[in-house]
Protein backbone atom coordinates (compact mmCIF):
# COMPACT_ATOMS: atom_id res chain seq x y z
CA UNK A 1 0.00 0.00 0.00
CA UNK A 2 1.29 3.49 -0.86
CA UNK A 3 1.22 5.66 2.27
CA UNK A 4 -0.30 9.11 2.28
CA UNK A 5 2.39 11.85 1.98
CA UNK A 6 3.14 13.82 5.16
CA UNK A 7 2.41 17.55 5.13
CA UNK A 8 5.40 19.75 4.34
CA UNK A 9 7.44 20.92 7.33
CA UNK A 10 8.36 24.61 7.72
CA UNK A 11 11.85 23.54 8.83
CA UNK A 12 14.42 23.65 6.05
CA UNK A 13 15.32 20.02 5.17
CA UNK A 14 18.90 18.81 5.38
CA UNK A 15 20.84 18.82 2.14
CA UNK A 16 22.78 15.64 2.89
CA UNK A 17 21.89 12.10 3.95
CA UNK A 18 23.23 10.50 7.10
CA UNK A 19 25.16 7.31 6.43
CA UNK A 20 25.81 4.58 9.00
CA UNK A 21 29.36 4.78 10.37
CA UNK A 22 31.91 2.51 8.70
CA UNK A 23 34.26 0.26 10.60
CA UNK A 24 37.26 2.33 9.40
CA UNK A 25 35.66 5.52 10.74
CA UNK A 26 34.95 3.85 14.08
CA UNK A 27 38.53 2.63 14.42
CA UNK A 28 39.96 6.06 13.44
CA UNK A 29 37.67 7.81 15.91
CA UNK A 30 38.75 5.46 18.69
CA UNK A 31 42.47 6.05 17.90
CA UNK A 32 41.94 9.81 17.98
CA UNK A 33 40.06 9.50 21.25
CA UNK A 34 42.95 7.57 22.83
CA UNK A 35 45.48 10.18 21.70
CA UNK A 36 43.44 13.00 23.17
CA UNK A 37 42.94 11.33 26.54
CA UNK A 38 45.50 10.13 29.01
CA UNK A 39 42.82 8.38 31.03
CA UNK A 40 41.73 4.98 29.64
CA UNK A 41 38.14 4.90 28.36
CA UNK A 42 36.91 2.49 31.02
CA UNK A 43 38.47 4.67 33.74
CA UNK A 44 36.43 7.67 32.65
CA UNK A 45 32.91 8.12 34.05
CA UNK A 46 31.62 8.27 30.48
CA UNK A 47 34.01 5.68 29.03
CA UNK A 48 31.78 2.61 29.29
CA UNK A 49 28.81 4.19 27.49
CA UNK A 50 31.10 5.46 24.74
CA UNK A 51 32.66 2.03 24.28
CA UNK A 52 29.20 0.43 24.18
CA UNK A 53 28.08 2.91 21.53
CA UNK A 54 31.20 2.21 19.48
CA UNK A 55 30.66 -1.55 19.67
CA UNK A 56 26.97 -1.21 18.72
CA UNK A 57 27.86 1.04 15.79
CA UNK A 58 30.36 -1.54 14.57
CA UNK A 59 27.83 -4.34 14.87
CA UNK A 60 25.27 -2.33 12.92
CA UNK A 61 27.80 -1.63 10.18
CA UNK A 62 28.69 -5.33 9.93
CA UNK A 63 25.03 -6.29 9.85
CA UNK A 64 24.35 -3.82 7.06
CA UNK A 65 27.31 -5.12 5.09
CA UNK A 66 26.13 -8.73 5.57
CA UNK A 67 22.55 -7.87 4.57
CA UNK A 68 23.76 -6.17 1.41
CA UNK A 69 25.86 -9.21 0.51
CA UNK A 70 22.90 -11.56 1.04
CA UNK A 71 20.63 -9.37 -1.10
CA UNK A 72 23.17 -9.38 -3.92
CA UNK A 73 23.51 -13.16 -3.76
CA UNK A 74 19.71 -13.77 -3.82
CA UNK A 75 17.62 -15.98 -1.52
CA UNK A 76 19.42 -18.91 0.01
CA UNK A 77 18.35 -22.29 -1.41
CA UNK A 78 16.19 -24.39 0.84
CA UNK A 79 17.59 -27.76 2.00
CA UNK A 80 16.69 -30.43 -0.53
CA UNK A 81 15.32 -32.77 2.13
CA UNK A 82 12.75 -30.44 3.65
CA UNK A 83 11.81 -29.03 0.24
CA UNK A 84 11.20 -32.49 -1.21
CA UNK A 85 9.12 -33.84 1.66
CA UNK A 86 6.34 -31.29 1.23
CA UNK A 87 5.43 -32.67 -2.20
CA UNK A 88 5.15 -36.34 -1.28
CA UNK A 89 1.79 -38.09 -1.02
CA UNK A 90 -1.51 -38.33 -2.87
CA UNK A 91 -3.04 -35.19 -4.36
CA UNK A 92 -6.57 -34.92 -5.79
CA UNK A 93 -7.62 -32.37 -8.36
CA UNK A 94 -10.11 -29.94 -6.81
CA UNK A 95 -13.57 -29.66 -8.34
CA UNK A 96 -13.26 -28.27 -11.90
CA UNK A 97 -14.81 -24.84 -12.48
CA UNK A 98 -15.43 -23.72 -16.05
CA UNK A 99 -16.21 -20.12 -15.05
CA UNK A 100 -12.83 -19.56 -13.41
CA UNK A 101 -11.06 -22.17 -15.59
CA UNK A 102 -9.82 -23.93 -12.47
CA UNK A 103 -8.71 -27.44 -13.41
CA UNK A 104 -9.95 -27.02 -16.96
CA UNK A 105 -7.39 -27.73 -19.66
CA UNK A 106 -7.57 -26.21 -23.13
CA UNK A 107 -6.67 -28.30 -26.18
CA UNK A 108 -6.20 -26.01 -29.15
CA UNK A 109 -4.35 -25.49 -32.40
CA UNK A 110 -0.67 -24.52 -32.14
CA UNK A 111 -0.23 -20.76 -32.33
CA UNK A 112 2.04 -21.03 -35.39
CA UNK A 113 -0.39 -23.22 -37.37
CA UNK A 114 -2.86 -20.95 -39.13
CA UNK A 115 -4.43 -23.74 -41.22
CA UNK A 116 -5.24 -25.99 -38.28
CA UNK A 117 -8.78 -27.16 -37.53
CA UNK A 118 -9.39 -27.31 -33.79
CA UNK A 119 -10.11 -30.56 -31.94
CA UNK A 120 -13.72 -29.68 -31.08
CA UNK A 121 -16.43 -30.70 -33.55
CA UNK A 122 -16.96 -26.99 -34.25
CA UNK A 123 -13.30 -26.62 -35.22
CA UNK A 124 -12.44 -24.60 -32.14
CA UNK A 125 -10.62 -25.43 -28.90
CA UNK A 126 -11.81 -28.18 -26.58
CA UNK A 127 -12.16 -27.70 -22.80
CA UNK A 128 -11.33 -30.78 -20.71
CA UNK A 129 -12.01 -30.74 -16.94
CA UNK A 130 -9.21 -32.40 -14.98
CA UNK A 131 -10.15 -35.00 -12.35
CA UNK A 132 -8.23 -37.75 -10.58
CA UNK A 133 -5.05 -37.85 -8.55
CA UNK A 134 -1.28 -38.06 -8.66
CA UNK A 135 0.98 -39.76 -6.12
CA UNK A 136 4.38 -38.12 -5.63
CA UNK A 137 7.18 -40.28 -4.22
CA UNK A 138 10.96 -40.07 -3.91
CA UNK A 139 12.96 -41.59 -6.72
CA UNK A 140 16.36 -43.26 -6.46
CA UNK A 141 18.18 -40.23 -7.85
CA UNK A 142 16.99 -37.76 -5.23
CA UNK A 143 14.16 -36.33 -7.29
CA UNK A 144 10.41 -36.98 -7.34
CA UNK A 145 8.37 -39.37 -9.46
CA UNK A 146 4.66 -38.76 -10.03
CA UNK A 147 2.18 -41.49 -11.00
CA UNK A 148 -1.27 -40.47 -12.17
CA UNK A 149 -4.52 -42.38 -11.86
CA UNK A 150 -4.54 -42.79 -15.66
CA UNK A 151 -1.31 -44.77 -15.62
CA UNK A 152 1.35 -42.26 -16.67
CA UNK A 153 4.64 -41.75 -14.82
CA UNK A 154 6.49 -38.41 -14.76
CA UNK A 155 9.83 -37.33 -13.30
CA UNK A 156 10.55 -34.05 -11.49
CA UNK A 157 13.42 -32.23 -9.81
CA UNK A 158 13.08 -30.18 -6.64
CA UNK A 159 13.84 -26.47 -6.96
CA UNK A 160 13.97 -23.97 -4.06
CA UNK A 161 10.37 -22.83 -4.64
CA UNK A 162 8.81 -25.45 -6.92
CA UNK A 163 8.78 -28.93 -8.38
CA UNK A 164 9.66 -28.95 -12.09
CA UNK A 165 9.34 -31.56 -14.82
CA UNK A 166 12.82 -32.89 -15.65
CA UNK A 167 13.80 -33.58 -18.32
CA UNK A 168 11.37 -31.12 -19.94
CA UNK A 169 10.20 -33.47 -22.72
CA UNK A 170 8.46 -36.62 -21.46
CA UNK A 171 6.02 -38.82 -23.38
CA UNK A 172 3.23 -41.13 -22.25
CA UNK A 173 0.63 -43.06 -24.19
CA UNK A 174 -2.48 -42.81 -22.08
CA UNK A 175 -4.32 -46.12 -22.19
CA UNK A 176 -7.48 -44.59 -20.70
CA UNK A 177 -8.07 -41.95 -23.37
CA UNK A 178 -6.34 -43.90 -26.15
CA UNK A 179 -3.84 -41.24 -27.22
CA UNK A 180 -0.39 -39.98 -26.28
CA UNK A 181 1.03 -36.64 -25.26
CA UNK A 182 4.41 -35.07 -24.68
CA UNK A 183 4.77 -32.85 -21.65
CA UNK A 184 6.98 -29.81 -22.16
CA UNK A 185 6.51 -28.16 -18.74
CA UNK A 186 4.87 -29.06 -15.45
CA UNK A 187 5.47 -26.72 -12.53
CA UNK A 188 4.16 -27.49 -9.03
CA UNK A 189 4.08 -25.31 -5.91
CA UNK A 190 2.78 -26.34 -2.49
CA UNK A 191 1.47 -24.42 0.49
CA UNK A 192 0.47 -26.72 3.31
CA UNK A 193 -2.12 -29.20 2.00
CA UNK A 194 -2.83 -27.22 -1.17
CA UNK A 195 -1.01 -27.47 -4.47
CA UNK A 196 -0.99 -25.26 -7.56
CA UNK A 197 0.26 -26.34 -10.97
CA UNK A 198 0.63 -25.31 -14.58
CA UNK A 199 1.09 -27.76 -17.45
CA UNK A 200 1.95 -27.33 -21.12
CA UNK A 201 2.07 -30.29 -23.47
CA UNK A 202 1.56 -31.53 -27.01
CA UNK A 203 -1.52 -33.72 -27.42
CA UNK A 204 -1.03 -36.25 -30.20
CA UNK A 205 -4.42 -36.87 -31.82
CA UNK A 206 -5.24 -39.07 -34.84
CA UNK A 207 -5.81 -35.92 -36.92
CA UNK A 208 -2.74 -34.00 -35.75
CA UNK A 209 -0.90 -32.46 -32.83
CA UNK A 210 -2.48 -29.85 -30.56
CA UNK A 211 -1.36 -27.66 -27.70
CA UNK A 212 -2.51 -28.75 -24.24
CA UNK A 213 -2.53 -25.95 -21.65
CA UNK A 214 -3.56 -26.02 -18.01
CA UNK A 215 -2.92 -22.60 -16.50
CA UNK A 216 -4.93 -22.88 -13.29
CA UNK A 217 -4.46 -26.32 -11.79
CA UNK A 218 -5.13 -26.91 -8.10
CA UNK A 219 -5.07 -29.99 -5.90
CA UNK A 220 -5.54 -30.95 -2.26
CA UNK A 221 -3.51 -33.55 -0.38
CA UNK A 222 -5.52 -36.57 0.84
CA UNK A 223 -4.71 -39.50 3.08
CA UNK A 224 -3.87 -42.87 1.59
CA UNK A 225 -6.58 -44.52 3.63
CA UNK A 226 -10.15 -44.28 2.25
CA UNK A 227 -12.36 -41.54 3.69
CA UNK A 228 -15.63 -42.97 5.08
CA UNK A 229 -16.69 -39.56 6.34
CA UNK A 230 -16.81 -37.97 2.87
CA UNK A 231 -18.86 -40.71 1.19
CA UNK A 232 -21.92 -38.54 1.80
CA UNK A 233 -20.60 -36.24 -0.94
CA UNK A 234 -21.43 -39.03 -3.41
CA UNK A 235 -24.40 -40.82 -1.84
CA UNK A 236 -27.74 -40.12 -3.52
CA UNK A 237 -29.21 -39.95 -7.00
CA UNK A 238 -27.41 -38.18 -9.82
CA UNK A 239 -28.60 -37.28 -13.32
CA UNK A 240 -26.38 -36.85 -16.37
CA UNK A 241 -26.51 -33.28 -17.67
CA UNK A 242 -27.80 -32.79 -21.23
CA UNK A 243 -25.27 -34.08 -23.75
CA UNK A 244 -23.58 -31.48 -25.97
CA UNK A 245 -21.80 -32.71 -29.13
CA UNK A 246 -20.04 -29.35 -29.56
CA UNK A 247 -18.33 -29.35 -26.15
CA UNK A 248 -18.25 -33.18 -25.90
CA UNK A 249 -19.99 -32.99 -22.51
CA UNK A 250 -21.55 -36.41 -21.84
CA UNK A 251 -20.63 -37.69 -25.30
CA UNK A 252 -19.30 -41.26 -25.39
CA UNK A 253 -16.73 -42.15 -28.03
CA UNK A 254 -16.95 -45.78 -29.12
CA UNK A 255 -14.24 -47.43 -31.24
CA UNK A 256 -14.81 -50.84 -32.74
CA UNK A 257 -12.01 -52.58 -34.62
CA UNK A 258 -13.19 -54.50 -37.68
CA UNK A 259 -11.38 -56.31 -40.49
CA UNK A 260 -12.03 -53.29 -42.73
CA UNK A 261 -10.79 -50.75 -40.17
CA UNK A 262 -11.88 -48.96 -36.99
CA UNK A 263 -15.41 -47.66 -36.73
CA UNK A 264 -15.86 -44.62 -34.48
CA UNK A 265 -19.28 -43.71 -33.19
CA UNK A 266 -20.46 -40.95 -30.85
CA UNK A 267 -23.55 -41.25 -28.69
CA UNK A 268 -24.95 -39.32 -25.71
CA UNK A 269 -24.57 -40.56 -22.15
CA UNK A 270 -27.93 -40.23 -20.41
CA UNK A 271 -29.78 -41.59 -17.42
CA UNK A 272 -29.41 -41.76 -13.66
CA UNK A 273 -26.73 -43.15 -11.36
CA UNK A 274 -27.55 -43.92 -7.72
CA UNK A 275 -24.75 -44.09 -5.17
CA UNK A 276 -25.11 -45.88 -1.83
CA UNK A 277 -22.68 -46.03 1.09
CA UNK A 278 -20.56 -49.13 1.50
CA UNK A 279 -18.07 -50.03 4.20
CA UNK A 280 -14.61 -48.60 4.79
CA UNK A 281 -14.86 -45.66 2.41
CA UNK A 282 -16.53 -47.59 -0.41
CA UNK A 283 -19.41 -46.18 -2.44
CA UNK A 284 -21.58 -48.41 -4.66
CA UNK A 285 -22.82 -47.07 -8.00
CA UNK A 286 -26.04 -48.47 -9.50
CA UNK A 287 -26.52 -47.63 -13.19
CA UNK A 288 -29.67 -47.69 -15.32
CA UNK A 289 -28.71 -50.95 -17.03
CA UNK A 290 -28.81 -52.82 -13.71
CA UNK A 291 -25.05 -52.98 -13.18
CA UNK A 292 -23.37 -52.46 -9.83
CA UNK A 293 -19.91 -50.91 -9.47
CA UNK A 294 -17.74 -50.19 -6.42
CA UNK A 295 -15.51 -47.15 -5.97
CA UNK A 296 -13.16 -46.10 -3.16
CA UNK A 297 -13.47 -42.54 -1.86
CA UNK A 298 -10.49 -40.40 -0.83
CA UNK A 299 -11.29 -36.77 -0.22
CA UNK A 300 -13.42 -35.36 -3.05
CA UNK A 301 -12.56 -38.17 -5.47
CA UNK A 302 -13.96 -41.67 -6.01
CA UNK A 303 -12.07 -44.25 -8.08
CA UNK A 304 -13.12 -47.63 -9.43
CA UNK A 305 -11.93 -50.33 -6.99
CA UNK A 306 -10.95 -52.91 -8.01
CA UNK A 307 -9.70 -51.24 -11.18
CA UNK A 308 -11.43 -53.69 -13.54
CA UNK A 309 -15.06 -54.76 -13.02
CA UNK A 310 -17.47 -56.59 -15.33
CA UNK A 311 -21.23 -56.71 -15.57
CA UNK A 312 -23.03 -59.36 -17.68
CA UNK A 313 -26.01 -58.06 -19.64
CA UNK A 314 -28.42 -59.78 -22.05
CA UNK A 315 -26.39 -60.31 -25.22
CA UNK A 316 -23.25 -58.48 -24.01
CA UNK A 317 -20.77 -57.92 -21.21
CA UNK A 318 -19.60 -54.49 -20.09
CA UNK A 319 -16.23 -54.12 -18.35
CA UNK A 320 -15.17 -50.88 -16.76
CA UNK A 321 -11.42 -50.30 -16.71
CA UNK A 322 -11.44 -46.73 -15.40
CA UNK A 323 -13.94 -44.55 -13.58
CA UNK A 324 -12.91 -41.48 -11.60
CA UNK A 325 -15.37 -38.98 -10.18
CA UNK A 326 -14.81 -35.63 -8.47
CA UNK A 327 -17.74 -34.38 -6.39
CA UNK A 328 -18.49 -31.23 -4.42
CA UNK A 329 -21.79 -32.65 -3.17
CA UNK A 330 -23.85 -30.93 -5.88
CA UNK A 331 -21.95 -31.61 -9.10
CA UNK A 332 -19.86 -34.45 -10.40
CA UNK A 333 -17.14 -34.38 -13.05
CA UNK A 334 -16.01 -37.78 -14.27
CA UNK A 335 -13.94 -39.81 -16.71
CA UNK A 336 -15.15 -43.30 -17.58
CA UNK A 337 -13.67 -45.94 -19.89
CA UNK A 338 -14.23 -49.60 -20.63
CA UNK A 339 -14.93 -52.39 -23.07
CA UNK A 340 -18.20 -53.78 -24.43
CA UNK A 341 -18.25 -57.32 -25.80
CA UNK A 342 -21.19 -58.45 -27.92
CA UNK A 343 -20.53 -61.91 -29.31
CA UNK A 344 -17.53 -61.62 -31.63
CA UNK A 345 -17.67 -57.82 -31.65
CA UNK A 346 -15.61 -55.78 -29.18
CA UNK A 347 -15.59 -52.02 -28.78
CA UNK A 348 -13.74 -49.62 -26.49
CA UNK A 349 -15.65 -46.67 -25.12
CA UNK A 350 -14.61 -43.43 -23.43
CA UNK A 351 -16.55 -40.70 -21.68
CA UNK A 352 -13.90 -38.02 -21.20
CA UNK A 353 -16.13 -35.11 -20.10
CA UNK A 354 -18.80 -36.55 -17.82
CA UNK A 355 -21.07 -34.18 -15.90
CA UNK A 356 -23.81 -35.14 -13.43
CA UNK A 357 -26.04 -33.12 -11.09
CA UNK A 358 -27.53 -34.24 -7.80
CA UNK A 359 -31.27 -34.81 -7.85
Amino acid sequence: MISKPEPASPVQPCTHRHQPPSLAWIRRDMRHSRSRRATPILASPFGAPRLLLAVLAGAIALALMDTAAQAAAGPAPRPAGSSLEQYLGRWNYDQPDRDGMRNVAVIQCPANNTSCAGPAPSGGPLLIPQVGDIVFAKDAGGGVVGRTDQGCTWHFTVHPASLELAPPLQYCFNQVIGSGYTLTRWSVTVRGSHERETITAVSHQPNGDYDFILNNGSRTRVAEQPSPGVVRGFAGTWLYAPADPQTMVNIVISRETRPDGTQVRLFPQTGVVSFTKGRDGIVVAHTDNGCRWTLVVRGNTAQLAPSSQSCPLPGSTVTLTHWVIASDGLRQASVLAGIKESGARTSNFLLNVGELNRQ
